[in-house]
């Protein structure tokens, strides 16, 4: 029962049994038909690619081919004994593992001990290892000389999807065989004779979309269209695959696409609101967005061969990049990507989808909008203003050695505060040096476009580093800054970001990148709201009057900390 269950699952049932049945991978095909033919073969392969590219299934087919009692070649009979419990993977000497279950070494070792064993009714064994980049370090040190001085007659055939985590010392032992991705075409080629054969009445149009949806796997084209003749049997329209995909038609997505990028901000919010009642999928959706915005950067680049679809929807793509330019859409599937990143961390993805297409629309039409540059020329005075009054402090104190010296007796007739505070020398000092550091202090903030930009270059480290810290930082800007800590304001602020910044390992990442910028380095610091220029100004002064003694300044902070519970830094 089990065995006619998988029979009706397409990708099982129609996987390729020879090496002229399988679709794409010439370059692999011809490669091992050429060692089989001329007796080449190599003891141990690599077959890397992507997912349902056919790398399990060309390991079997080679099983066959070796070993086929009527034809041994490229072309096994598929009808004697061997082939067929091949097929069933009944055979004792087609060893499959899987390596995401057995990754310890003494799993390993147990192959060890069993692969000098002679094959019981093949002339070649073959180990299949599935997933092997799952394997451990011990376990790969264990295979290493086995693999390089496996007996006679015995093939080792590792399949993965990421040969970068297999040691050096394992790719020097081993023939590597690269697999791609599968086209378009190919997809609803296999897709269409496999519709036929189940007699199946698909929309041609419905297959297409089905492809374009695999990701050039042809077992998830396979497990759509299963999925498809499950739900709606045996007459299947492109509705139902639309349905079930959960996914847009073009020409409305492309409709979307036409009202961001000439900033109608009302339809573009309508059309996504009907879009997210109708059911689609947000994940889906913006997948689909991102691939017809890359027709669209395709087409106004003039690369018509890479675009695919019906005249009508070449028509509407050529009308759309009339309106906008090359960089407008670079900037579009830069931030369709940025949302990509960022949907995993929201539980509404589609309320951030229209966020950030909001913000795309709004920060596009700043920058090309006539009034932009009027809007920054007032701003640009404000940073000449503020200078002024920091020079202002050296006139009170030149002024003050003026009456010392001319008339001394006027000393007592001045006001008493005067009096009070000039006699002690070390109050003296203090004033001048708290307005150093004010002035300087004001002269950061003074500069604070510079600031601005240093935070924006450690924000490009950090997103080159780690996406997921970048993700958390996106969009953030200086909020104020003193001699050791610069305050940072979130774009959102929101409880798990906050949480997320807090972290020991996050915020000695964000120190390190802000010492290659400040001397003395300056730390990060989350901006809570509070205005920090009058603590900052008074605070060298008040903690210097506090050890001489105490002043009216210190007990007025004083009364502040003790109110608002808090505690001087």
């Amino acid at each position: 029962m089990v065995l006619l269950m998988s029979q009706h699952t397409f990708y099982r049932k129609y996987r390729s049994q020879t090496f002229d049945e399988i679709v794409g991978q010439r370059h692999v095909v011809e490669t091992l038909k050429n060692a089989i033919t001329h007796d080449r073969l190599t003891h141990a392969y690599i077959f890397s690619g992507p997912r349902g590219t056919g790398k399990t299934s060309i390991a079997r087919i080679l099983a066959k081919s070796l070993n086929c009692r009527k034809e041994r070649g490229v072309t096994p009979c598929l009808d004697c004994d061997i082939c067929q419990h091949i097929t069933n993977g009944t055979s004792v000497d087609i060893v499959e593992i899987d390596a995401a279950s057995n990754t310890g070494v003494d799993n390993i070792r147990s192959l060890n001990d069993t692969v000098n064993f002679s094959p019981v009714e093949c002339q070649y064994k073959l180990y299949i290892i599935d997933e092997a980049h799952m394997l451990s370090t011990g376990a790969f040190n264990a295979l290493l000389k086995t693999l390089e001085e496996p007996p006679e007659k015995t093939i080792f055939i590792l399949a993965t999807t990421e040969p970068h985590k297999f040691p050096i010392t394992i790719h020097s032992r081993c023939q590597h065989l690269h697999f791609r991705n599968l086209t378009t075409d190919e997809i609803v080629s296999q897709l269409q004779f496999v519709a036929t054969s189940e007699s199946l009445t698909v929309d041609d149009k419905g297959i297409s979309l089905i492809a374009k949806n695999s990701g050039g796997c042809m077992r998830d084209g396979l497990s759509l269209l299963n999925q498809a003749y499950s739900f709606k049997g045996t007459s299947i329209s492109y509705d139902d695959i639309l349905f079930i995909l959960g996914t847009t038609e073009d020409s409305t997505l492309l409709q979307l696409l036409d009202a961001v990028l000439t900033y109608d901000h009302k339809t573009v919010i309508e059309i996504l609101q009907k879009l997210i009642q109708s059911g689609a999928n947000s994940t889906q959706l913006l997948s689909d967005l991102m691939r017809n915005a890359t027709q669209l950067l395709h087409t106004s680049l003039g690369l018509t061969d890479l675009v695919e679809g019906t005249p009508d929807y070449h028509k509407q793509l050529n009308g759309i990049i009339k309106k906008t330019s090359v960089s407008i859409l670079t900037q579009l599937i830069s931030t369709l990507a940025d949302i990509e990143g960022e949907m995993r961390w929201f539980s509404y993805p589609s309320l951030l989808l229209q966020i950030r297409l909001s913000e795309f629309i709004h920060v596009t039409t700043s920058k090309t909008s006539p009034t932009a540059e009027p809007v920054t020329t007032p701003s640009a005075p404000a940073p000449v203003i503020q200078p002024k009054p920091v020079a202002r402090p050296p006139a009170p104190v030149t002024t003050p050695p003026e009456p010392i010296m001319t008339a001394p007796p006027k000393l007592v007739t001045t006001p008493p505060e005067p009096v009070t505070v000039d006699p002690p020398p070390k109050p003296v000092s203090t004033p001048p040096v708290s307005k150093s550091i004010i002035s300087a202090t004001t002269a950061q903030f003074a500069d604070n476009q510079s600031t601005d930009k240093i935070w924006n270059t450690v924000l490009d480290d950090i997103k080159k580093q780690s996406s997921a810290l970048y993700s958390l930082l996106r969009g953030s800007t200086v909020a104020q800054e003193d001699d050791a800590i610069v305050y940072i304001r979130l774009k959102q602020s929101f409880k798990f970001f906050i949480d997320k910044l807090s972290e020991s390992h996050h915020q000695d990442s964000i120190n390190t990148h802000l010492s290659r910028y400040f001397t003395p380095p300056k730390k990060f610091k989350l901006y809570d709201g509070e205005d920090i220029k009058s603590t900052q100004s008074t605070g060298p002064y008040t903690e210097k009057t506090e050890k001489n003694g105490g002043g009216s300044d210190f007990k007025l902070i004083n009364d502040v900390v003790t109110l608002f519970e808090g505690t001087i830094v």
